[in-house]
């Protein structure tokens, strides 16, 4: 998705990011054939210097006792699995107390046009809400995946899952180097599951990628967000020291 003078409305948004947007599964072959997958939470895809990346929380894998390794992304209109040759955790290196929650996967290049055909979309990290303009914003929408109404067919080896949007205000941020949003309106009953969420910001009419979402307070209908400026900033740091594993 690219920054575009064409005002989409939310429903038609929300369709395209079907594409963009991918609920977690784990893989949990290696000691249990009879459930091969598992798992809950949210990832999303981002381009970024000609490489694609799937983005998604940390601590997605670390409370579900999973290793990178585990991470499955799988297109539910194509058997296709996204393959990643490269894994990145980041911490903010300003606050080592901080933890980024930032887990980047860059996707195998070869497999890019089948990805593509088969259905997968990437948002443009190059076009992003900068912190600065969110106080501009109309509204914030989050787009994911939570564990309400998810379940995987074994026999058929087919994903059930519903992608849910919410739509909030800029709220005075809860924690150091995190935006926060207040939910206005619908909401599922339980936001587990959409940790790794992508956040867009409505900034003058334009839909812009805003960043990513790591923390929430059921309790006060606060979602706590990465910016996307700082996880460009580790696309870029990935791209400019050689691809090179942190």
């Amino acid at each position: 998705m690219q920054e575009s003078e064409e005002f989409m409305s939310v429903a038609e948004l929300a369709d395209m990011m079907q594409g963009h947007v991918h609920p977690v599964i784990l893989s949990s072959e290696h000691y249990d054939k009879h459930y091969s997958h598992h798992g809950v939470g949210t990832a999303f895809v981002l381009e970024y210097a000609g490489e694609l990346f799937v983005v998604t929380a940390q601590h997605v894998l670390n409370n579900q006792g999973a290793v990178h390794e585990e991470l499955r992304i799988l297109l539910r209109k194509a058997p296709i699995s996204i393959l990643f040759d490269l894994r990145s955790v980041f911490r903010d290196e300003s606050d080592p107390d901080l933890d980024s929650d930032l887990a980047i996967f860059r996707v195998v290049k070869s497999q890019h046009a089948a990805l593509f055909a088969a259905g997968l979309a990437s948002l443009n990290a190059d076009y992003c809400a900068e912190t600065g303009d969110l106080g501009r914003a109309d509204a914030l929408y989050v787009f994911g995946y939570p564990d309400e109404g998810r379940g995987y067919n074994y026999d058929n080896k087919v994903l059930d899952a519903q992608m849910h949007w919410l739509r909030g205000q800029l709220a005075p941020p809860g924690l150091p180097g995190l935006s926060t949003i207040r939910i206005v309106g619908d909401r599922p009953r339980d936001l587990r599951g959409m940790s790794g969420s992508v956040v867009i910001a409505d900034v003058d009419d334009l839909w812009r990628f805003a960043g990513m979402v790591t923390l929430a307070s059921e309790k006060h209908d606060l979602l706590n967000f990465i910016p996307a400026e700082r996880i460009t900033y580790y696309l870029n740091k990935m791209v400019v020291m050689g691809m090179k594993e942190f």
